[in-house]
Parts: structure tokens; sequence; C-alpha cells
């Protein structure tokens, strides 16, 4: 094709592009000669730095691949933390309920020594009050107030009880009488309580607690009705006190926050620990205590609201006492019972946090130190593909691109073309000029070149002055008129020296790239070809092959 003309130094008429100064004298012809040496001498620094980058590149990125990649530290971090949460969930829940059996197993083995222990009192009862009925039943024509033998049989059982239980006469009409205590006028009328309308012969009844006489202590009443009325008696009665029987049982009870009940089984409330007269005879509000009360064989472990109408909760046992119609419960304060769950809790939770909170740390500065290093490693990457002066892509990795994009165009059927463009008279140039005025020139080169490109295409430098362009999508037609732009842009530069202006033209070889072709070399020698037959048909030429 035709050319623009050999003259490749000086132009007085073209455009001028004002560079940094060089900063040299003329050189004589000797010096320029020399020039080309020192050239020669400084190919080997730069292919031996390029090397040095590559190792860098290398290394860097086998670190980066052992500390692995920023979602990897981000995936652990959560994950671990996730699990060390759900452990302590996990932990808390069961520890909990843990805390809570155990309590529950502890106040059962309270219930049932209470049980026990409430079961003896009263049939050591009954058998007594059996046995005062038994001796009235056989001596009916008796004043038991005055009758010796059975005067003494009292004294004696309320000794042992150390006057806990005292023993009361029932006349036919209900009034109530002390056995040894001879009064003008009888201690009260009990003909509307319970005790006496229920009581029979056959077992015991335990009423509710009442007061024997106004102003007097309340009393828990156990009655039990003769077969026949003896000397106008009709029922003994054991009274107990609450509060002393409320001692004994304070001996069992859970400390502190706890407490121990002694109900009827519908409800009624016969002693209390620790003591609350008010409580005596009061029914149990409704609930799942209330509904299971009649229930045989009672026994189980529930958390109640404090009946008592504090807000406190208690968890309660209970459990129904055999022969006798009566349920014991044992309650324990339910925070109380789960303040040493609550201590370990919030040392756990603290101990978490402390391996939480430093694990975050260590993740949040590992993330920074992969930053940095793929920063580093793209800044390496960027060296060890780009050519240090003119910032477009080195050989190696303009070659390398050239063959990956050579298989796609063959896979895709798509046009791809190769031009290959030298700086005309570049040595010339460089060694009569100066080094900095030539390296301004490849400068200048490669930012027009750079201009007429689109995204997808590469721009590389081969060689010294020497450069291939790899157009994407682009056939050879379309090739030849970014060509022609290219040449007509080079023509535009002008550099200012010491020694005048310095333009420069260049030629291009250019080569399509083939269905036939069996590797990428084959379209990079015709393009080298055509820039050999542009060189040799005197310069400033473009030849398409």
């Amino acid at each position: 094709m035709a050319g623009r003309g050999p003259g490749p130094f000086c132009r007085p008429a073209a455009r001028r592009v004002a560079l940094s100064p060089v900063g040299r004298t003329p050189r004589t012809p000797g010096q320029q000669i020399a020039g080309q040496g020192e050239l020669a001498a400084r190919m080997p620094q730069v292919w031996a730095r390029g090397r040095r980058v590559d190792g860098m590149v290398k290394a860097s990125s086998k670190n980066l691949a052992g500390w692995a990649s920023p979602r990897t530290v981000i995936v652990l971090t959560l994950l671990f933390i996730a699990a060390l949460w759900t452990f302590v969930g996990i932990w808390v829940v069961s520890a909990r309920q843990e805390r809570i059996v155990a309590a529950g197993e502890s106040l059962q083995r309270m219930t049932h020594a209470v049980e026990d222990q409430t079961r003896r009192q009263f049939r050591l009862l009954n058998v007594f009050l059996a046995a005062c009925a038994q001796a009235l039943e056989a001596n009916p024509g008796r004043d038991p107030g005055r009758d010796p033998a059975f005067r003494k049989l009292i004294e004696g059982f309320q000794s042992r009880t150390d006057s806990a239980i005292e023993i009361r006469l029932v006349t036919t009409d209900g009034h109530l009488v002390d056995a040894l205590k001879e009064t003008a006028s009888p201690l009260a009328n009990v003909a509307d309580s319970d005790y006496f309308k229920a009581a029979t012969s056959a077992a015991v009844f335990i009423g509710r607690p009442t007061r024997a006489q106004p102003g007097g202590n309340v009393g828990l009443p156990v009655a039990l009705r003769l077969v026949a009325p003896a000397h106008g008696i009709s029922m003994l009665v054991a009274v107990i006190d609450p509060a002393k029987l409320s001692e004994i049982l304070d001996k069992q009870r859970r400390k502190p926050g706890g407490s121990i009940t002694l109900l009827r089984t519908d409800g009624t409330v016969l002693a209390v620990t620790p003591d609350d007269p008010q409580r005596l005879g009061q029914h149990v509000a409704g609930g799942v205590l209330a509904s299971e009360l009649p229930a045989p064989h009672l026994s189980n472990v529930v958390l109640l609201e404090d009946t008592t109408g504090t807000p406190r909760r208690q968890l309660t046992s209970y459990g129904s006492i055999a022969d006798f119609p009566l349920v014991v419960t044992v309650s324990a304060d339910y925070d109380e019972v789960l303040a040493p769950w609550l201590k370990q809790t919030v040392w756990v939770l603290l101990l978490a946090l402390g391996i939480s909170l430093p694990l975050v740390v260590v993740a949040y500065r590992s993330l920074h130190l992969l930053q940095a290093l793929a920063n580093r490693d793209a800044e390496l990457q960027h060296l060890a593909t780009t050519d240090w002066l003119t910032g477009v892509s080195n050989r190696r990795h303009f070659v390398e691109s050239l063959k990956e994009e050579v298989a796609r165009a063959h896979r895709a059927h798509s046009p791809l073309t190769i031009l290959l463009v030298d700086i005309d008279f570049f040595t010339r140039i460089s060694d009569g000029y100066g080094h900095a005025v030539g390296d301004q020139v490849l400068v200048a080169f490669a930012d027009v070149a750079k201009d007429g490109l689109r995204g997808s295409d590469l721009l590389g430098r081969l060689d010294a002055g020497e450069f291939a362009m790899l157009l994407r999508d682009t056939d050879v037609s379309e090739a030849v008129v970014l060509a022609e732009r290219l040449r007509a842009g080079i023509a535009d530069i002008a550099i200012a020296t010491d020694n005048g202006t310095v333009q420069f033209t260049a030629s291009v070889g250019a080569s399509q790239a083939k269905d036939t072709d069996q590797s990428f070399d084959e379209v990079l020698k015709r393009a080298a070809k055509a820039l050999h037959d542009a060189k040799a048909g005197g310069h400033d030429q473009l030849v398409v092959i």
C-alpha cells in the first residue's frame, strides 16, 4: 500500500507536543554509537526485573491462597461464632432444666419425708382417740372428767406430745368440754362445725381450723364419734396446735424461701410453715394443684404462682398421705432455685463474649491483611503483565492473551486481527537524541495508539520500538481503517528537544486469523511478514497479509 514518505526526524511545520525536559546535551557521533551499547546492556536488566516480578507474583498468590479468601474468613468466623453461641444457648437451656429437675427431685424427697412424718403423727392420734373411745364406751355410766383412769390416759398422751395436742369432749348437743379441767360452763358450742356434722365412728375426721373460744388460739380439730354416747359424751376431739405443728414442719423446710403446707383434699389449709395464721382455714385458689387434690395417690412437681398475693413463683412438690384425706406441699422459691444457674449463665456469657470479641477483632484484622495482600498481588500482577514505561501489556502477557483469543475466535467463529507496528528508525532516534527522548517517543506513540482502541482491544509492547495490537471481533478491513488513523495520529506527534523537534513515522503489518490456523504462531508470523514487507518497502507503509 502507498506510504507517507520516509522522513523520520525533523518536520518544522508539525504540531508540537511539550513533554518533560530531557536535560541532555547534543551527542557526538561517537557518543551515539556508545548509546547503542548502553541500550544493549540495559535489556538483560529489564528482562531480569521481569523475572523477579513474576516470582514475586507467584509467591504472593501462594501466600494469599494459604490465607484463604476474605469470604472464607468471614464464613468460618460466622460459623464458629454461630456454633459457639448455639452451644451456649443449648447449655443455658439444658442447665436451667437440669437445675429445675434437681430441685424438683429434692423437693419430692422432702415431700416423702414430710408425708411419712405426718402420717405417723395422725396414725398415733387415731390410735389414741380410738383407745379413748373404747374406754368411754366400756364405762358408759362413769363421768370421764372424774374417772382417774381416763384422766391419766389423757394426761399421759398430752405430756408425750408436749401439750401440742389437747383432748376435748363433745356432748350430744355440741358443747365442747375440757376433759381435764372442770369449768362452770362449756368452752364453746361446736354444733355448727364441720367436724361435728361429718365425723363418724368409722374413722377420724379432720376439721377446719377454728377457735375453741373467742379470743383463743386457733386449733386444728381431729374428731372421732363414739359408737354410742357415754355419759352424755358423743364425740372425742383432739385439738392440735398449728403453731407447734408448723415448728415440726419447719425443720424439713428448704431455707430460705421455702414453705410446707398441710391441706385437706378439698383444698383447706390446715397448717403452714413459715407460720401464717391468716392462711389457716382458707382454700387453695383454683389451678393445677386445686384440680388435682382429690386425685388418689397424688404426687407431682409443678410451678405455681404464690397464693399469698406476692408476685413470686414457687416450684412445688405435692403428695397425698395414705389413709388420711391430706395433702402435703413442699415449695421452694423459683428465683432462689435458679440463682446458682443464673450466676453460672452470667459467667458462661462473659466467657463466650471474651471468645467472640477477640475472634471478631482477629477476623477484622485478617480481612484487612488479606485486602492488603490482594492489593499487593494486583499491583505485582500489573507489574508482571505491563510494560513499565508505556503502561501497555508486555510481551509475555500479550502473547498469552493472543493465544487465548485465537482459540476463542476459532470456537466462536468470530474475526480477529493482529497489527504489528514498528516505529521507523527508533534506534537512531534513541541513540541520536538520547534514551530519554526515545522513552518520550514510546510514551507518545502508546498514548496515540490507546486512544484509537476499544475496551476489548489490547495493545502490547514486544520490543524496543515494536508494538502489537490485538483487535477482537474485527476483520482486516476494519483494522486497516484503524491503522490509517493510527499513522495519521503519529504524523501529528512532535517532541521538542534541545536539538530540535522530533517527529517519526511507523510501519504496520496486518493479518487476520484464519480457521485453518493451527496455532496463534501462524497469524503472528503472517503479521510479522507483513511488517517486514512494510519496512522493506521504504518504511511508513501498511501491508496486509
